[in-house]
């Protein structure tokens, strides 16, 4: 495959550049400014005299208006996000979302539409993370509808500990730059909302399914699988087995995204199996307006719409009978969402189902034809597994880096899980359909329940296997970016041998020992204080070359310390305090 043949390549690496810059130089927006004039001139020169043959100055100027484009897109979503005095003021607001559960009451976003200033009244641009300390959950509320609040804004930021995730901005790239909290005698006004947003009236579906889930008799941890299956809301399912998912390696079925859409996409190709040749684009017609459908009855959520996104370029990759066409559909979405979203490429779950899926497209086929089974049964078993494979190669470093563990029984796991899932997302679909007419409706309800129980104690088994789990490892960031290329280049160097020489593979393999060899050095020489900030407190723990000597009564290691010490290979050893 040559980058000819996928151009979105050389569209997405110099808008993920200038993103990347802007994230690190944010002053420079008139350089920016300069470069894409520079550029566009460079570009009305080249087409105005069409005798001249080299088109390198060309593409050179297509990739720095490219980056000067990204640099702008990232700084103007960085700075549109209006951010208000630190002090006590009336504030109108519009709910983006249901009120979320938290320890002392519940957490929901909302958009700001006017603050009282006096006499004026100025409407900001953004949202607002919103923290209602009551013992009483409303229930009433909903997105769309209006609060007027008294509250006292605060910034969000970081807490400021090593190798922490960075929630600060993750929030920036939902519009929100600052929070506040409130009490039921801060509301001073409160309306229904009457019309919603398609985004709203989404959200309004997803909760309906999730009583119809409930009205249909599910209940405790099957009805939360089913939920998080189906919808991505984990808020219904234990921590416990939340847990007993992660370790398993099959935490990835309960985030709602590439491989829930692609399984609706691949129930739909075979019910049209049908239509071939020239009615393929007919079918394409039908499973398009399908997972849009599917995404919206899930509310509409940033994975869901990434992978909906994806699959609808991958279905107009497949009418087009073109060797690329998959890899340069699943890019073009990329550049959509990096165009209308900037910041996007700084969250793991899009980094994860990119990687993922491009991983898929790239060495799934190769890997399956590996072993030929005649058994239907059997060879299924075994595509699966393949599937699960290539994905966890592709996924494997930055699902280290950012949970710190690495389950070794995933293939045992997800060979049963993920058909399981899509039989649970398919009759959930089912169910919905089926609601008008009881006595169906209850039979698909209780095989949902016995699947999701099964799928439950399966989880826990694999999940509870001695030496089932690497733990307590981690990964810096160049780490992690060279071990995934070369998971990518051993894949290429053996299933394609004669494509590919042994030599590239080498040379990452040494970038990485490289990275890993510089940071241990890094770490070898410091001798320093570490403050880390937990839950309002400051902890001061001294570190010693590679050792961490954390002050500790009871011998328990905060999950921020842990989190330091696992990404720069540190080791903890618990002291008594003072």
């Amino acid at each position: 495959m040559q980058t000819r043949e996928i151009p979105f390549l050389r569209l997405c690496l110099p808008m993920c550049t200038g993103v990347l810059v802007a994230e690190y130089l944010p002053r420079i927006p008139f350089i920016a400014g300069i470069i894409i004039i520079l550029a566009l001139t460079l570009m009305t020169i080249r087409l105005l005299h069409s005798g001249y043959q080299s088109d390198t100055l060309f593409g050179a100027a297509i990739f720095l208006f490219l980056v000067a484009m990204g640099y702008l897109l990232r700084t103007g979503e960085r700075t549109r996000p209006y951010e208000l005095a630190g002090e006590r003021q009336e504030v109108t607001l519009r709910l983006s979302e249901y009120p979320e559960k938290s320890n002392s009451g519940c957490s929901l976003k909302a958009r700001m539409i006017s603050v009282n200033k006096g006499d004026s009244l100025i409407r900001p641009r953004g949202s607002m993370l919103l923290w209602f300390i009551t013992d009483t959950i409303p229930s009433g509320w909903r997105p769309g509808d209006i609060l007027r609040l008294n509250i006292r804004p605060v910034s969000v930021a970081n807490n400021g500990n090593p190798c922490e995730f960075n929630y600060s901005r993750w929030l920036e790239g939902q519009g929100i730059k600052q929070m506040a909290f409130f009490r039921p005698s801060d509301i001073t006004g409160y309306l229904a909302g009457e019309r919603h947003s398609l985004r709203e009236t989404s959200l309004i579906a997803a909760r309906h399914m999730t009583d119809l889930f409930r009205k249909s008799g599910l209940q405790d941890n099957e009805l939360g699988l089913i939920i998080a299956l189906t919808l991505g809301d984990k808020e219904y399912l234990e921590q416990e087995r939340l847990t007993s998912f992660s370790r398993a390696g099959a935490m990835h079925i309960m985030a709602v995204s590439g491989l829930h859409v692609g399984m609706i996409s691949m129930a739909l190709s075979w019910l049209l199996f049908f239509l071939r040749g020239r009615l393929k684009r007919i079918r394409a017609l039908i499973i398009v307006p399908a997972l849009w459908a599917f995404a919206f009855i899930t509310g509409l959520s940033p994975s869901v719409l990434r992978a909906t996104i994806m699959f609808t370029f991958l279905q107009a990759g497949s009418v087009m009978h073109r060797p690329a066409a998959g890899m340069n559909s699943l890019l073009a979405s990329a550049f959509i969402l990096i165009t209308i979203h900037p910041g996007v490429i700084f969250e793991a779950g899009f980094q994860l189902s990119y990687l993922a899926v491009a991983f898929i497209i790239t060495f799934y086929y190769d890997l399956s034809r590996l072993v030929r089974i005649k058994n239907r049964i059997f060879n299924y078993l075994w595509q699966i597994t393949a599937l699960s494979m290539v994905a966890q190669a592709g996924t494997m470093a930055l699902s280290i880096r950012l949970f710190n563990i690495f389950p070794l029984l995933f293939p045992v796991a997800n060979i049963v899980i993920i058909p399981i899932t899509f039989l649970i997302v398919l009759m959930a679909i089912l169910l919905l359909i089926t609601s008008p007419l009881p006595p169906v409706s209850s039979l698909i309800a209780l095989l949902l329940d016995r699947l999701a129980s099964f799928t439950l104690n399966y989880t826990g088994l694999i999940s509870s296997a001695q030496h089932g789990v690497i733990t307590n490892i981690g990964m810096s960031a160049s780490e992690t970016i060279m071990l995934t290329l070369t998971m990518a280049l051993l894949l290429a160097t053996l299933l394609r041998p004669g494509r590919l020489t042994i030599r590239p593979l080498i040379v990452a393999t040494m970038m990485l020992l490289l990275c890993n060899t510089v940071k241990t050095a890094e770490e070898t020489k410091q001798n320093r204080i570490v403050t880390y900030n937990i839950r309002g407190k400051q902890l001061a723990v001294r570190q010693f070359g590679r050792v961490l000597l954390v002050p500790s009564a009871d011998g328990k290691i905060p999950v921020e310390v842990q989190k330091h010490a696992f990404t720069r290979g540190l080791k903890i050893v618990p002291v008594e305090p003072g």
